[in-house]
């Protein structure tokens, strides 16, 4: 039997140091192998996963949104991984990825639920042989079959309502996108019965609000056909606002999380980990990582950069933790960090002067956050022509120049503070 809550799985296995190197994108690496802290995060997925697993479906969705860089896709990761060391024969967990314009239709995210609950019925058959019941085979064909139907069917959505041929039948319904999401989730309910599922969407801000969206994020959220499922959303500092735009009512509060900076101790041992993983040792290495720990001001995104700038400085001098190349180091990070800025701000739609002045603002104030009157009316004279105060704000939000605090709500700020002294040094004009 499976224990509850999950702990975290054990850490990833460090790369080959010229791979780890040279993926200096964290996206690029997979399962992050030097992920550290978010046991608070981690603990909302935990919670959600305890409670599935008790038999409590619906209601359940968790939320992840931050800035970029603010470590999203490496807690999911781990997340996922837990869900898949934690499945056995006897309990099979399935941790399944979907991206966010798949949820526009729901015979598609069925199928992919589908899909990944038969994977993982034959991975356990591979891993457990005599152990996965042999019904598990007739579930597989069921599955495709049911597969097949949903590819072939015609769904038409007219003025009327939906006309749907099935099975040679035509059907009408005054709601068509709801009625027919459920339809498709009741199909897969008795082959999905038996097997608990956590669906993952990374990037969930760019899901597309549209009715049929609304209906499958109602279908992950509520789960009206007692499938055992979970519904986990990472995102940017936005993705909250879009899901309820989406339809997704009212969202546990204890299941939103806002992702911030990992706090000193969380960082230095991240930092520490590395430096063993790679026999970076000797008596100055506490005084390196803490150097660097200070630079990165515990940002998961400047964690990585600049451990790999110090990291390249010392495998050219030969592996020696030399107190006199440590500000070499310090400033080779810094350059990673005003190159990250630099790429955030290129995403950007408005004159950098814009950003400038909200950092200047943001610096003079006690808690160094901006209510959203005060930024309405401090970008108002510096917008570009025809751009809206909310079309900018989604881009602050989106680029990471900008982020929303949780209490209070409808309060924002910047998210790393040496990106609010890099946007206070940008030139006058």
């Amino acid at each position: 039997m499976n224990q509850y809550p999950f702990p975290k799985p054990p850490p990833a296995t460090p790369l080959p140091l010229e791979d780890w190197l040279d993926l200096t994108d964290r996206a690029e690496v997979g399962r992050e192998p030097f992920f550290r802290g978010r046991n608070a995060e981690y603990g909302v997925f935990r919670r959600a996963a305890k409670s599935l697993g008790r038999g409590h479906v619906g209601g359940g969705t968790m939320i992840f949104q931050g800035a970029p860089g603010a470590g999203k896709t490496a807690l999911m990761g781990e997340c996922m991984e837990a869900v898949l060391l934690h499945s056995t024969p006897q309990d099979p967990w399935v941790a399944v990825s979907i991206e966010p314009d798949t949820l526009q239709s729901a015979a598609n995210v069925v199928m992919i639920l589908i899909e990944e609950a038969n994977r993982e019925r034959e991975r356990l058959a591979e891993q457990f042989p005599g152990q996965v019941s042999r019904g598990s085979q007739k579930l597989k064909d069921l599955g495709h079959k049911l597969i097949s139907e949903l590819s072939q069917r015609d769904y038409t959505v007219s003025a009327g309502g939906l006309g749907m041929t099935m099975h040679g039948k035509s059907e009408n319904a005054s709601n068509p996108e709801t009625i027919l999401a459920e339809r498709v989730f009741r199909d897969a309910a008795p082959l999905l019965k038996d097997i608990h599922m956590v669906v993952f969407v990374d990037e969930a801000q760019n899901i597309p609000v549209t009715q049929s969206t609304k209906a499958v994020l109602k279908c992950l959220h509520k789960n009206p056909k007692d499938i055992p499922l979970v519904a986990a959303f990472f995102g940017l500092s936005d993705t909250r606002s879009v899901l309820e735009r989406g339809g997704l009512s009212r969202p546990p509060r204890d299941r939103v999380v806002t992702l911030d900076t990992l706090s000193n101790e969380d960082t230095t041992n991240a930092i520490q980990s590395i430096f063993d993983a790679y026999g970076f040792r000797g008596s100055s290495q506490t005084t390196w990582v803490e150097a660097l720990a200070d630079l990165s001001q515990g940002w998961p995104q400047h964690i990585n950069s600049v451990s790999v700038a110090a990291i390249r400085i010392l495998c050219s001098h030969g592996g020696s933790l030399d107190e006199s190349l440590l500000q070499q180091a310090i400033e080779s990070g810094r350059k990673f960090k005003d190159h990250y800025y630099a790429f955030r701000l290129e995403a950007c739609t408005q004159d950098l002067s814009l950003y400038k002045k909200i950092a200047l603002v943001e610096n003079e104030m006690a808690d160094r956050t901006l209510s959203r009157t005060r930024l309405r009316s401090l970008t108002a004279p510096l917008l570009l022509e025809a751009t809206t105060f909310d079309e900018f704000l989604t881009n602050a939000l989106h680029a990471g120049v900008l982020m929303e605090t949780l209490q209070p709500p409808k309060y924002y700020r910047i998210p790393i503070p040496s990106f609010g002294d890099y946007l206070r040094a940008l030139p006058e004009d």
